[in-house]
């Protein structure tokens, strides 16, 4: 795996521009938080590259259970990304030579400008040096995801109060979910969200809609929720994607 050096020389080479780093991140978070300027900050990812662009899709079937959503996807589906990731403030970017490619692809052909660019780790990295914890302890946080509520436990049990938590395991609960934050928008300043490619959808819908500054951390939710599992693994991202993708797949089979 390249060094987080390495994987910014990589985009900024591919893009053209500079990419934002974790510190630059945080400060602009906590920022629109005491300002009540909401921002919104997603990743792209590989996932993200080939929906966005229409490319390779159907290599994406045998993960769409952990991915929440229906492949191929519907054309609402579709535009509502496409919106979403027009919206956001902040956008990770990957650094992988295909993904890459597709992301360029989709910016040519949407004439798409993303405000600032970060690298595609950016929750790892806001994760590995204590500013999502620093973001936990300083502003009243929701939760939102598969691992939320097991998150929010975890972290009550270090002291740290999250105000709410919602569940969010597919496209299908989207809706609700929104509905939920939208009617407790008073008890939280902040939304940390894990839900794969519905939380993409969800980030720049609470930043505009309700106010509210949104950070899409995909699969820091399962370090928060399992912080001594998640640094056993050398490739915990896999560990936990497979640990999904079998509960998701037994919870079906009981229905």
């Amino acid at each position: 795996m390249l060094s987080s050096r390495q994987r910014v020389r990589t985009i900024e080479k591919h893009f053209g521009r500079k990419t934002a780093g974790p510190v630059g991140v945080y400060k602009a978070i906590r920022r629109s938080i005491d300002r009540h300027k909401a921002i919104s900050v997603i990743r792209l990812g590989d996932v993200m590259a080939k929906l966005l662009s229409g490319r390779n899709v159907k290599s994406l079937n045998y993960v769409s259970d952990f991915l929440g959503i229906p492949l191929p996807p519907p054309k609402k589906l579709r535009m509502e990304l496409v919106q979403a990731v027009r919206s956001s403030n902040i956008v990770g970017l990957s650094h992988y030579e295909s993904s890459m490619k597709y992301i360029s692809l989709f910016m040519k052909r949407s004439g798409w400008r993303p405000p600032v660019i970060v690298d595609s780790f950016i929750n790892d990295q806001l994760y590995e040096r204590g500013m999502i914890h620093r973001l936990l302890r300083s502003y009243k946080v929701a939760l939102v995801g598969r691992a939320a509520p097991a998150a929010a436990k975890e972290l009550r049990r270090h002291g740290i109060r999250v105000a709410l938590t919602v569940p969010l395991d597919n496209y299908g609960g989207l809706a609700a979910a929104y509905r939920t934050l939208a009617r407790h928008k008073g008890s939280y300043q902040l939304v940390l969200v894990g839900a794969s490619v519905p939380g993409r959808i969800l980030c720049p819908r609470i930043a505009r809609r309700l106010g509210r500054t949104a950070i899409e951390i995909g699969h820091m939710m399962d370090a928060l929720a399992q912080p001594r599992s998640w640094g056993k693994h050398k490739d915990s991202r896999r560990v936990f994607k497979f640990h999904w993708m079998r509960k998701i797949r037994a919870r079906r089979k009981r229905r």
